[in-house]
């Protein structure tokens, strides 16, 4: 019994002081976050092998993620936000914006939205499956996982799938180093993402 009360002793005071030091970077009781963009580079070219036309949906993600604010994961399963910052539109808006102009920057030019009017061939879906700061390790960790599914809009079956995932270490809690290592992380998955879609389409 003796163990297991100094070991929640223990968890209780590393909880104790990670809030405390979250409680500083996320800046409690802020009233104007700062808006921060997602802006990953340029993928390489690439030259699909069909011309069929790709639709892009807005992805599909828990609630957690379906807003502004900046997901922060800490130490047993506690989820927070940054208050001091938000992005510039709802996360899953976002990441259609920024996955449309991916594939546009990498030479591929049929491709749209559900909403432009052009014929449709392949759907790709998305499934935001994390999208956050995550600091159970005792770091500060950005993560990114998108699980990606190019469907036949004929026949109505997945022609394939495939979840991308990256890890990128921020060096502190700073809003602007987690952004930019949130930043970065996407834009190693959108950069496979292109060129995996190419090779399938």
């Amino acid at each position: 019994m003796s163990a297991k009360i100094g070991r929640r002793a223990f968890l209780s005071m590393s909880a104790i002081g990670l809030t405390s030091t979250l409680a500083g970077c996320l800046g409690l009781g802020a009233t104007a976050p700062v808006t921060y963009d997602l802006t990953p580079g340029a993928p390489a070219p690439v030259a699909p092998r069909s011309n069929r036309t790709i639709v892009v949906r807005e992805p599909a993600t828990i609630s957690t993620y379906d807003t502004q604010r900046i997901v922060v994961r800490q130490p047993g399963g506690v989820l927070s936000y940054l208050s001091e910052a938000q992005w510039s539109d709802t996360l899953p808006m976002l990441v259609q914006t920024r996955m449309l102009q991916s594939f546009r920057d990498a030479g591929v030019t049929n491709i749209g939205k559900p909403t432009d009017p052009i014929a449709l061939d392949v759907i790709l879906s998305t499934d935001i499956r994390a999208f956050e700061l995550d600091t159970t390790a005792g770091g500060a960790m950005a993560r990114v996982a998108l699980a990606i599914q190019l469907v036949s809009d004929r026949s109505r079956t997945v022609i394939a799938s495939q979840t991308f995932s990256a890890d990128v270490p921020s060096p502190s809690l700073d809003q602007a180093n987690v952004v930019a290592a949130l930043n970065s992380a996407l834009d190693a998955i959108l950069r496979q993402m292109v060129q995996w879609t190419a090779a399938r389409i």
